[in-house]
C-alpha cells in the first residue's frame, strides 16, 4: 500500500505537467505556421484559361487556298493534329497562336472533313472540325484583251479591254452558275456596268456562262500617264483569286515618262528606329531608254542599278536604317524627260521597351514554304500563287529574286502589315525557272524566311 500511494502522487503530479506540455506545444505549431490558421496566408495558384479556337463551329477550307485558325487560351506553345493530313496536312508545333490551313486538292462536290486536335502545354485538348472544299482552277489565269490593238499588248488610255476568267474543275471540265467578283486593285481603269446610274464601278459580280466563262469590259482614263494596272478576279464562293497585271499607254503625249509605285511608305513600331534591310521595286514605263536614277540622299539607301536599260524594268531601294521623309529618285530618260518617285522610311510611334521582352517573337514562318505551278499549265504566266506570314515582329518586307521582269507583288509596295496576312505573287514569265521569295520581319535581331515558286 505504501507504495501505491507512492505511485498515485506522482502520477497526480505529472498530470498538470503534460497539460502544461501539450499548451506549449500548441504555441510552437501556432508559431511554424501550423494550425487552421496558415490556410489563409497560401495564395491560390492562377488558373489556366479553357483551350479553344476561332472562328467557332466547323471551319471551311478550300483547296489550295491559304485560311487561318485562331488558337485561344490554354498555355502556349501549342500542338496541332490532323487525322487526315493526306488531304490537310498542318505543322506539329503551332507558330504563335495562328495555325495556318492549305488544304490539298480535292475531288468537285466532293467535301471532305477533317479533324484538328489542338493540344497546349496544360494537357489541355480542343478539336476544330475542318471541312475541305474544291476551289477551282482558273484555266490560263486572268486575262486582259485591248479592245484596240493601237498600243499593242497595253491599254491605250481612253481604250477599252475585255477582262476574261474561266472557272474549271478536274480534267478542265467548266464550271458554270459560279459567281466571279472583279476587282480593280490599282489604276486609271474602271468597270463597265449595265447600270444607267453608275455606269462606271470598281467592282462587279457576274455569274459564269455554261463555258464557265466570266467577263467584263474596262475602260481607262483619258490622257492618263503611262503607268502599271491590275485587275482581279475571285470566286466568290471559295475566294480563289486570279490577278492579271497590265500598262495603260498615254498615246495623247510625248511625255508619257512614268514609275510605279510613285509613292511608297515604311513605318516600323518603336519611335526610336527606322526599317533596316527592306526593299521595294519601282517599274519605269514609257519615255525613251535607257534612264538614269538619282537619289536625293545616296548614302540613306541602297539603289540598284543607276542605269536601267528598258521600259518596264526596275530599280530596287533597300532601306539601311536611316530615317528619312522622303528620299526622293528622279529618273532621266535618253531624251532628257523626267520623272520622279518617293520613299519614306519613317519610325513608329510606341516607345520601345525598356527591357528585352522576356518572350522572344515566335518564329517567322511563310507558307506554304515551297510551290509549283499549276497541274496541267506549261508555265507560270497568268497564275497567281498566295503566301500566308505569321510569326515574327510585323511589318514585313516581301521581295522576289531574280526580280521578275514587271509588277509582280500584292500589295505592291512588298510591305506586309500584321502577322496572318496574305500576299501574292503574280504575273512571272513564260519560262522555266525557280523564284526565290525573300520575306523579313521589322525584329531586332531581324528574321528573314524564305520560299520558292518553280515554273520548271
Amino acid at each position: 500500500m505504501p507504495f501505491a500511494r507512492s505511485i498515485f502522487r506522482l502520477t497526480g503530479w505529472l498530470k498538470p505537467c503534460a497539460m502544461l506540455g501539450a499548451f506549449a506545444g500548441a504555441l510552437v505549431l501556432a508559431g511554424c505556421g501550423g494550425g487552421s490558421g496558415s490556410v489563409q496566408n497560401v495564395t491560390p495558384p492562377t488558373p489556366i484559361p479553357t483551350l479553344f479556337t476561332l472562328p467557332a463551329g466547323v471551319v471551311i477550307a478550300y483547296s489550295q487556298v491559304p485560311s487561318t485558325i485562331k488558337i485561344v487560351g490554354g498555355l502556349p506553345p501549342y500542338q496541332a493534329l490532323s487525322n487526315n493530313s493526306g488531304v490537310l496536312p498542318v505543322p506539329l508545333n503551332v507558330s504563335g497562336d495562328t495555325l495556318v490551313l492549305v488544304a490539298n486538292p480535292v475531288a468537285v462536290g466532293g467535301d471532305v472533313p477533317v479533324s484538328l486536335t489542338i493540344s497546349d502545354q496544360s494537357g489541355q485538348v480542343t478539336i476544330a472540325n475542318v471541312t475541305v472544299r474544291y476551289a477551282p482552277l482558273f484555266e490560263n489565269g486572268l486575262t486582259v484583251t485591248p479592245s484596240s490593238g493601237q498600243c499593242g499588248q497595253n491599254l491605250c488610255d481612253g481604250g477599252t479591254a475585255g477582262v476574261r476568267a474561266v472557272a474549271t474543275g478536274i480534267g478542265g471540265a467548266p464550271l458554270p452558275g459560279r459567281q466571279i467578283r472583279f476587282d480593280v486593285v490599282y489604276g486609271p481603269i474602271s468597270i463597265l456596268t449595265n447600270n444607267p446610274a453608275q455606269p462606271n464601278s470598281a467592282t462587279l459580280t457576274v455569274v459564269t456562262d455554261n463555258a464557265g466563262v466570266a467577263e467584263i469590259q474596262i475602260q481607262s482614263v483619258a490622257s492618263a500617264i503611262t503607268q502599271q494596272a491590275q485587275m482581279r478576279a475571285t470566286d466568290v464562293a471559295t475566294g480563289q483569286q486570279q490577278i492579271a497585271n497590265f500598262v495603260v499607254e498615254r498615246t495623247t503625249s510625248t511625255n508619257n515618262l512614268s514609275v510605279t509605285p510613285s509613292n511608297a511608305a515604311i513605318t516600323t513600331l518603336y519611335n526610336d528606329s527606322c526599317s533596316s534591310g527592306f526593299r521595294v521595286d519601282y517599274f519605269i514605263y514609257g519615255g525613251t531608254p535607257p534612264y538614269t536614277v538619282n537619289s536625293t540622299f545616296p548614302n540613306a539607301v541602297t539603289l540598284t542599278p543607276s542605269i536601267v536599260p528598258a521600259s518596264g524594268s526596275p530599280f530596287r531601294v533597300t532601306t539601311n536604317g536611316t530615317c528619312v521623309d522622303p528620299v526622293v529618285f528622279t529618273i532621266v530618260d535618253a531624251a532628257g524627260k523626267t520623272t520622279s518617285a518617293t520613299l519614306s522610311n519613317r519610325p513608329g510611334t510606341q516607345n520601345p521597351p525598356s527591357a528585352p521582352p522576356t518572350i522572344p517573337p515566335a518564329t517567322l514562318v511563310v507558307t506554304p514554304s515551297s510551290i509549283a505551278r499549276g497541274p496541267g499549265l506549261n508555265s507560270c504566266a497568268n497564275q497567281t500563287f498566295n503566301f500566308v506570314v505569321t510569326g515574327g515582329s510585323r511589318p514585313y518586307n516581301v521581295s522576289a529574286t531574280p526580280i521578275p521582269p514587271g509588277a509582280y507583288l500584292t500589295p505592291a509596295s512588298g510591305v506586309v502589315n500584321n502577322s496572318g496576312d496574305s500576299f501574292q505573287i503574280n504575273n512571272l514569265p513564260d519560262a522555266s525557272g525557280v523564284w526565290t521569295i525573300i520575306v523579313v520581319d521589322d525584329g531586332n535581331p531581324q528574321q528573314t524566311k524564305t520560299a520558292t515558286i518553280t515554273c520548271n
